[in-house]
């Protein structure tokens, strides 16, 4: 029997070749020459084709399939800002596509409208589904897979398009992103940047109505489904449904850039040299201009490796969103805690332990549990496990008990720093 592949945690990833990454996923082998040949300078065009021939998935319907659109835009009932709709580059009014209703005693005027969604469907108009990963259990998963690899932020939108119709014109977007075809072929036009590596500052209005200045295409293509696209930001693009309709993931790598690592090493600066620390002179007083340049000059210089690679891994540990918890679940699982009660550490969850003098202290993003000091070889065994149990941890020469070990892992599970591995 083949097993699923898993994520950190024990989670399996959807719709992977058993072992593969969320990358390969998406590019098959051509997935390891992303990062050396292709990130933040060129695009990578993989063929569904291609992917099937070694082995993977050819489609992605298990991350979004058309049945799924209706049902979102239908029986569940999504509300804006989660959804919209453009035609020729302008959104429309959302009296066209939304209905008001009741829940509870309030009123809300921002549902789906499926009548009013199919009408302008119709008449030429793109549906647009932000922010899938935060709504879309699927998507969640595999945007936090491409979050854990990548070390970037990601998200999704889904552009859903009729016939003959094009949703934007040529532009750039600020962030890398990564295009999975759906359902039904879109034809691709894709130029060299005008702005290399533009960042939010430098949006694609400010390139003026024609970017493309006469340049020829660099990939001149239609996608098919299972086809996936991967576009480093500032690659100017347009796309246009052929004689059917298109349903496409565009997953948006919101990349850290040196410039952020730039910007928090910054707001520290004030506390390493006082020259830093001192108020700007009075209006009409001596600016000192250089020495502030080179108190600045003196700061960058005494900022050690190790100093710059903590910022990195705040911005990496920041990638990942926490996992969403099960608070049903979470109550059960302390309730019924046995000794071969398999458990799993939070998936996306900061924590690092320090020492308070005869205690141990987990330190979470928002607060610090503290435990007995001799716990901390348990709680590191805990931590750095993909699953364990009670049972487990009691053997594992932790100097915890088997009653102890219940006792920690209750209270981890009480803190959501754990959550239920479910079968082995």
């Amino acid at each position: 029997m083949t097993l699923a592949p898993t994520r950190p945690g024990g989670v399996p990833t959807p719709g992977a070749a058993p072992g593969a990454s969320a990358l390969t996923r998406c590019f098959g082998a051509a997935a390891g020459s992303i990062a050396t040949e292709h990130w933040n300078s060129r695009p990578l065009l993989v063929r569904a084709a291609e992917r099937s021939a070694q082995g993977g998935r050819a489609d992605f319907d298990d991350l979004l399939s058309t049945a799924d659109v209706d049902e979102l835009l239908g029986p569940r009932a999504l509300r804006t800002p989660f959804f919209t709709m453009v035609k020729d580059g302008v959104g429309l009014p959302r009296s066209a596509f939304t209905r008001s209703a009741v829940a509870g005693n309030q009123q809300l005027g921002d549902l789906a409208d499926s009548d009013g969604i199919a009408r302008s469907f119709a008449d030429g108009a793109t549906i647009v589904l932000q922010a899938l990963h935060r709504t879309w259990p699927p998507l969640a998963a595999f945007c936090a897979d491409l979050a854990a690899e990548l070390g970037h932020q990601c998200q999704v939108n889904v552009y859903v398009t009729p016939p003959g119709a094009q949703g934007f014109k040529p532009h750039h977007d600020t962030h890398d992103v990564v295009v999975l075809q759906v359902d039904g072929r879109k034809h691709w036009t894709i130029h060299p940047p005008a702005v290399e590596l533009p960042l939010k500052t430098q949006p694609s209005k400010a390139l003026g109505p024609d970017p493309v200045g006469g340049r020829e295409p660099v990939i001149d293509t239609v996608l098919e489904p299972g086809d996936a696209l991967y576009l480093p930001r500032g690659w100017l693009h347009s796309a246009r449904t052929t004689e059917e309709r298109s349903v496409h993931l565009t997953v948006g790598l919101l990349a850290t850039t040196w410039a952020d690592v730039l910007a928090d090493a910054v707001a520290g600066a004030g506390r390493d040299d006082v020259t830093l620390r001192r108020a700007l002179p009075l209006p009409g007083e001596h600016l000192d201009v250089e020495g502030f340049r080179a108190a600045a000059a003196r700061w960058v210089e005494q900022l050690d490796e190790a100093a710059v690679r903590r910022l990195v891994q705040r911005r990496r540990d920041r990638a990942v969103p926490a996992e969403p918890v099960g608070a049903l679940a979470q109550d059960a699982a302390a309730r019924s805690l046995g000794a071969g009660t398999r458990l799993r550490p939070r998936r996306g969850l900061t924590t690092r332990l320090a020492d308070a003098g005869d205690r141990v202290e987990l330190v979470l993003p928002d607060r610090r549990v503290a435990f007995p000091g001799w716990v901390r070889p348990a709680l590191e065994h805990v931590l750095a496990s993909a699953t364990t149990s009670a049972g487990e941890l009691a053997a594992a020469g932790t100097g915890v008990d088997e009653d102890d070990a219940l006792v920690v892992l209750r209270r981890l599970l009480h803190e959501n720093v754990l959550l239920p591995a479910g079968p082995a």
